[in-house]
């Protein structure tokens, strides 16, 4: 039956890099996506600069089938991911924590080479036809979608994952399934995480830079500094984004952050220094004790958490009372109860997994000739980077796979 050479159902990052991996076997290759532009996601990456990899991928910065994907990663460092782009028109360039840019610091100019290069390879790129079934039969794959049904001797899935569902709904997990694969169980991962409003509406709004540990009943989990935003619920921040992705192990209960708002000074220097403010200035209220060392909202709204009248002056306090502070601001308590909604998140947490494919090729050990790739897979990374590095990889493998699979046979 002639046909397609391969149908590649989603046109964001790893769905791109597979359609152009694969250009020129026979039949052709036809990307599908569901949303009415291809690359919606990519374009809003990276605050729209597109972080499109890491100079240091390494396996700490990944979750969920870390030790299966290790030899894969290890095959394809930053500068692999550097070299396709520039095969493709676009300089690149890394910042001084090794986050990796397009030179123009444009998500559009990353999808632009991409999208180039498919129309030079002659991909065929269909938009707003989601594809709503996947059947195999003799020789392939028939694909059907809105635009109607195709045959197709090799399939992609590269819909993403349900993180942001207005750039990604997540069909890919049961196309997957409906072909026998399993998926484990998902959840919004890189967001920020659920607090108290007590807590956090008074300071929405405030940024502040802390060192964030995960606490799970009484015992810390995992910390990272860096800068925490306050929302009316929430607490988010890179730093607090990458903690949510330790999550997918976790139960709810007992999760609590504390964060060190002075991580530079130790607790006895901090006590020093409100011993000296106290007696320089022992007619200030309480709720300045913090002004010269915080936000002044923040250092206020700490006074008032520790039950404290921010009125009482300086003098009252007691030196047992300035080591409670120090200890406070260097460790302070905020309950959260999980992730953030999908909405919010960046990608998703969970997936098939890698053990159902063969990531030498990308190719399912479950339905030949259908290959998966990117966030439909049980691999997530931290923010800087690491997720569109997997996507990249997986989909230019799965691409290539599929080419020299025909170069074999022909």
């Amino acid at each position: 039956m002639r046909g397609l050479g391969a149908a590649v159902v989603g046109a964001g990052a790893s769905g791109l890099a597979a359609a152009l991996g694969a250009a020129g076997v026979p039949g052709g290759i036809l990307a599908l996506e569901g949303n009415g532009k291809p690359g919606r996601k990519l374009l809003a990456t990276g605050n729209g600069r597109c972080n499109l990899t890491n100079e240091s991928i390494a396996m700490d910065h990944y979750h969920g089938d870390v030790r299966s994907a290790a030899p894969f990663l290890n095959a394809w460092p930053a500068a692999r991911v550097r070299r396709a782009f520039l095969r493709l028109g676009l300089l690149t360039r890394a910042d001084a924590e090794g986050r990796v840019y397009p030179h123009s610091l444009q998500a559009a100019a990353v999808a632009e080479a991409l999208l180039s290069a498919c129309r030079e390879q002659g991909v065929s790129l269909e938009c707003g036809r989601p594809v709503e079934r996947i059947l195999p039969v003799k020789g392939g794959f028939l694909v059907k979608s809105a635009g109607g049904e195709r045959f197709a001797r090799r399939c992609v899935l590269a819909c993403g994952g349900k993180a942001s569902p207005k750039h990604s709904t997540g069909s890919g997990y049961g196309l997957a399934r409906s072909l026998g694969h399993t998926v484990t169980p998902l959840s919004p991962s890189l967001t920020g995480l659920q607090a108290p409003k007590k807590f956090t509406r008074p300071l929405k709004g405030i940024r502040c830079r802390a060192r964030v540990a995960l606490f799970q009943k009484g015992r810390e989990l995992c910390a990272e500094s860096g800068e925490v935003i306050f929302g009316d619920g929430s607490v988010s921040g890179i730093c607090v984004m990458n903690l949510s992705a330790r999550l997918r192990e976790l139960g709810a209960e007992g999760l609590e952050l504390r964060l060190d708002l002075l991580e530079q000074f130790s607790r006895e220097e901090l006590r020093g220094y409100l011993q000296a403010l106290a007696e320089a200035h022992p007619g200030r209220p309480a709720g300045e004790l913090f002004s010269g060392a915080l936000n002044l909202r923040l250092g206020w709204e700490l006074v008032h958490w520790m039950g404290w009248d921010p009125d009482r002056p300086l003098v009252r306090l007691s030196p047992q009372e300035l080591d409670r502070a120090a200890g406070w601001a260097k460790a302070v308590p905020i309950p959260v109860s999980g992730p953030l909604s999908w909405e919010q998140a960046q990608c998703t947490a969970g997936g098939v997994p890698l053990e159902e494919v063969d990531l030498e090729t990308m190719e399912s050990r479950i339905c030949p000739g259908l290959y998966l790739t990117g966030e439909l897979l049980d691999l997530d990374g931290d923010c800087g980077g690491y997720n569109l590095h997997w996507a990249w990889a997986t989909g230019f493998t799965a691409g290539l796979a599929i080419q020299k699979e025909w170069e074999a046979k022909a």
